[in-house]
């Protein structure tokens, strides 16, 4: 298992989609480093305020920063057992003595630990270009710990998704069920959040609340950055998680985050699983 997963991160390092990840994402500091100079050049006297919109502005950051972890994981992980059945790499492989749900673990691990280094990374860049240019959040160290636990989680799970999809089907449309869960997620989200701020105001939108759960539970992945923006903007007891479609506003029980902490690891063993009876 462990020649697996040293094997698949050397594989993430070789694979050009790493590359083009890598330039995209640069690009993506760049300008967002500079709208945050230019916004906190006029930053408001008020510390209130002040607060809020620094609190705002990282949300933004983190929230596109997790579209393209995403995008490489999509791209890393859509093959990762099926590309090798479909060429008959895979077949070579399995007359060594190598079980086969140490292959699956293994790419888990290695393709995993490759994404998770690269989401702390991009985490703490969102959080130092924001400090950099002034913003007035203080962050207490178990904050900003717990936040890049639960920021690299999200792409765990899509990670966990994506093998288990590509140890039953093939690459495309493994591909194709990925982007479809993880849109369907962010707009699951979206409308949960949007259902919050209505009932706040008096409305009655718990259908819209219902619906955010449901896609939840099929992929919790918009909980995890509501539950990172709720911890990362939490102070001393203050809270100024933002209320927009893109904040934190409505928090996540604690059942649905126990949810979140195991659904990876079931869809690994379905993974598995499936890969084990699959006849190649």
């Amino acid at each position: 298992m462990i020649t697996v997963m040293k094997y698949s991160f050397k594989e993430m390092l070789n694979k050009r989609a790493l590359l083009l990840v890598i330039v995209l994402t640069l690009v993506f500091l760049t300008l967002y480093g500079y709208g945050l100079k230019e916004a906190y050049k006029d930053l408001p006297r008020s510390p209130v305020i002040a607060v809020t919109l620094s609190s705002q502005l990282i949300s933004i950051g983190l929230y596109f920063a997790g579209l393209i972890i995403a995008f490489l994981v999509v791209l890393s992980s859509v093959g990762a057992l099926s590309a090798d059945i479909e060429s008959g790499v895979m077949q070579a492989v399995l007359v060594k003595p190598v079980k086969r749900w140490e292959i699956v673990v293994g790419k888990f691990l290695g393709i995993g630990a490759m994404i998770s280094l690269y989401g702390i990374v991009l985490f703490f860049a969102i959080i130092f270009l924001n400090k950099f240019f002034g913003a007035r959040m203080i962050f207490s160290p178990s904050n900003l710990f717990y936040s890049a636990l639960l920021f690299i989680l999200s792409p765990i799970i899509l990670l966990s998704v994506s093998l288990w999809g590509s140890s039953r089907m093939s690459t495309l449309n493994t591909g194709i069920m990925v982007v479809m869960l993880y849109g369907f997620a962010l707009i699951g989200g979206w409308m949960e959040q949007i259902g919050y701020l209505l009932s706040r105001n008096g409305g009655s939108a718990q259908g819209l609340i219902n619906a955010g759960i449901i896609s939840s539970l099929i992929l919790p992945i918009d909980v995890l950055y509501r539950k990172m923006n709720s911890l990362l903007f939490t102070t001393d007891g203050l809270s100024f998680t933002v209320n927009n479609i893109l904040g934190g506003g409505y928090e996540p029980s604690i059942a649905m985050m126990i949810y979140s902490a195991v659904y990876p690891i079931f869809m690994l063993w379905m993974a598995v699983r499936r890969f084990s009876f699959r006849d190649i």
